[in-house]
């Protein structure tokens, strides 16, 4: 048997150079840490089995990819362009969800509960895909990029609080929403308070980084565990606790130079570790999938990729105008980090069981792989356009 060690280090070499192998063609290397997973656990190999200790592991590199998460998107994304924002979230995120739970529950018979939550994480955008693409293609320096990143954050924080209320009673769903709006407002206020104050916090923080960076870095994740401790204890998952104390974390409140050093590292951290780790584990847990559930398989590829991706193509065409609807049809249809975090989370409390939790990668896999595709032709279509060429 493998010790932990010789585990870890098998799942970084083969979740890494997948991922490298991947980004040769412009493929997220996220996809190749899920295929390492698949390929060396129970369902193909067979070397390395989940077990606790990889689930724990997992729940601390999720906490750092979440935090990760936030700090790249800030309070501001979500105030950019709010038409947007409300539009694509309702269109192309929304309603092919409500079309795909009640397809899986009334055409093949599924419990609502496993419907709704493979539907879920099935048809969630990816801020960690979307802010990879967007940052790769200079958008993401751009209003319309940012337009984009917010659409998809507003997304991927619905499907958070969906997911917290899955299995709840009203009282309690009531109960959860009410702590998540009073916390969501004296975020606001902090934040708030914190800009007014900018030039004050932000001399101070790069003073402080200057004397005890290691500090600072300690300071950010006790700030993000005790969020997300008080998330979990009023009954919603960590998950939004470490995103949302995140988002405190962005230029105007910190600085430009404080800011750069805390991505830098932590992308250095989660690229390095955490992220091959994760979704590695996380394909892991992947087990062969029947023939009898390939054409509920097809059946939430064909409604997340047509239908969300028209209406995608939709929203974007009537509202953002600088750039090709494709290009956000792209960005809105990859899936990634969010679907697969979703998915597991739904798997460990019993939402759904291993086969689904299968598709849901598979999905994952093949969506990411589809759109990123799409993204790219659009843009290299629109540069070939501008050169003449």
């Amino acid at each position: 048997m493998l010790s932990l060690i010789e585990s870890i280090l098998i799942l970084l070499v083969v979740a890494i150079g997948l991922g490298e192998v991947l980004s040769l063609f412009n493929l997220p290397d996220v996809v190749g840490a899920i295929v390492a997973g698949i390929i060396l656990g129970p369902a193909v190999l067979g070397i390395l089995r989940p077990n606790d200790i990889f689930s724990a592991i997992s729940d601390i590199a999720l906490f750092f990819l979440i935090l990760q998460i936030g700090i790249e998107a800030s309070a501001e994304v979500f105030t950019l362009n709010v038409r947007y924002m409300f539009r694509s979230a309702l269109l192309a995120f929304l309603v092919p969800l409500i079309v795909m739970t009640v397809g899986t529950n009334l055409i093949f018979h599924r419990s609502f509960l496993e419907s709704f939550s493979i539907s879920l994480a099935v048809g969630v955008p990816s801020i960690s895909i979307a802010s990879v693409l967007l940052i790769k293609s200079q958008l993401i320096k751009k209003d319309v990029g940012l337009k984009l990143l917010g659409g998809v954050a507003f997304s991927d924080l619905i499907a958070f609080v969906m997911l917290s209320s899955i299995g709840s009673t009203i009282s309690k769903v009531g109960g959860v929403a009410a702590s998540l709006i009073a916390f969501v407002l004296l975020l606001g206020l902090l934040d708030r308070y914190l800009k007014l104050r900018s030039e004050g916090v932000i001399r101070r923080a790069e003073n402080f980084m200057e004397r005890k960076e290691g500090l600072v870095f300690a300071i950010v994740i006790i700030m993000g565990l005790a969020v997300s401790s008080l998330f979990e204890y009023i009954g919603i998952t960590f998950v939004l606790g470490a995103f949302f104390s995140g988002l405190v974390i962005h230029r105007n409140t910190v600085g430009e130079r404080v800011h750069g050093i805390l991505m830098r590292t932590f992308h250095r951290i989660n690229s390095s570790f955490f992220i091959p780790i994760f979704f590695s584990i996380s394909g892991l847990l992947v087990t062969r999938i029947s023939l009898a559930l390939v054409p509920l398989t097809l059946f939430l590829i064909f409604v997340t990729a047509v239908l969300g991706g028209s209406l995608s193509y939709l929203v974007a065409s009537r509202t953002l105008k600088d750039i090709r609807p494709s290009s956000a049809v792209g960005i809105f249809g990859a899936r990634g980090a969010v679907g697969v975090i979703i998915a597991s989370i739904s798997l460990s409390r019993g939402f759904m069981g291993s086969q689904f939790y299968s598709i849901a990668l598979v999905v994952t896999v093949i969506m990411a792989i589809t759109f990123t595709f799409i993204f790219d032709f659009s843009i290299h279509g629109r540069r070939n356009a501008f050169t003449g060429t």
